[in-house]
């Protein structure tokens, strides 16, 4: 009997042992895995070993190329499930807007808050605006500008940077975006999304 007991006892020691170590791990593992940001760094495009500026290649191979860097916004607006809340000076990617229109069609609720600028009138602005998306644009713009680029993909991934959603900005500039999804980064600027559309009117 006492054999047994101490067996049944050694057994219960091992079993919490290995109980502890395997929610350690989950615990490390989770931890290891909760954050996820990646930084992506835009320079103008070597006409000489891409042409990407013109076909809008997002599976170019090219290490420096800003359409495989683009592919990554793409990718994160292609995993929305439920909702995306855009604050974008301007927008005229098509690649990008294209990818917006595909989530708007598949079920996703779309916010967009845009600035009333040169690109205002853009092509990509108007398709948005014809599939029944909800843009917003700043009531008082002679004497200020919306001048934000990020946006929020179901309240998870924040898109953030220098860089606006226009062709000059993907294959032109000096730029610099991080897709993060870090909370504390995603409910700030939830927050001034927020407190931005409240003080955006409707585009008509």
């Amino acid at each position: 009997m006492g054999v047994i007991s101490n067996t049944l006892i050694n057994w219960i020691c091992v079993s919490c042992i290995s109980s502890s170590l395997t929610l350690i791990w989950l615990q490390y593992g989770k931890k290891r895995t909760k954050n996820c940001t990646k930084v992506l760094f835009y320079e103008p495009i070597n006409k000489q070993t891409c042409n990407c500026r013109h076909s809008f290649d997002i599976e170019c191979l090219s290490p420096n190329c800003a359409s495989s860097k683009t592919k990554e916004i793409i990718l994160c607006l292609k995993s929305a499930r439920k909702s995306m809340d855009i604050c974008m000076f301007a927008i005229s990617n098509k690649p990008i807007a294209n990818e917006i229109i595909a989530a708007h069609k598949r079920g996703v609720l779309i916010r967009i808050v845009v600035c009333n600028c040169i690109l205002f009138e853009s092509k990509e602005i108007q398709n948005l605006k014809n599939f029944g998306i909800k843009l917003k644009y700043q009531k008082d713009f002679k004497s200020s500008y919306m001048h934000n680029k990020f946006a929020i993909v179901d309240s998870t991934w924040l898109i953030q940077g220098s860089m606006n959603w226009t062709h000059q900005a993907t294959y032109g500039n000096w730029e610099s975006s991080i897709i993060t999804n870090l909370q504390s980064l995603v409910i700030s600027y939830t927050k001034g999304f927020e407190k931005t559309w409240e003080k955006t009117i409707l585009i008509s």
